[in-house]
């Protein structure tokens, strides 16, 4: 982004994730500087679960980011129970 000289503030570049898909990203994004939201789609079951089911098949890479987000809750659930243990 500093590269084309794109603010992290000004709106016109936004990041907008589906609510429990690659959250890994979502963090990554809030650390450095940038607002990324998420979002959730609502509405009949009948239409709903079809449009998910698209957003997954379009995303199959969020599957192998699975591991990568189990890591990361991995080493921060360590490093609370850590911060309890010692307190």
């Amino acid at each position: 982004m500093e590269k084309y000289r794109i603010s992290k503030s000004d709106g016109s570049v936004v990041f907008g994730q589906l609510l429990g898909m690659c959250d890994h990203i979502t963090f990554t994004l809030g650390k450095y500087g940038y607002a990324p939201y998420k979002y959730m789609p609502y509405g009949p079951v009948e239409d709903v679960i079809p449009y998910l089911i698209r957003r997954a098949h379009e995303n199959k890479a969020m599957l192998e980011g699975a591991d990568e987000e189990r890591k990361l809750v991995r080493t921060e659930l360590k490093r609370r129970f850590l911060q309890l243990k010692f307190q």
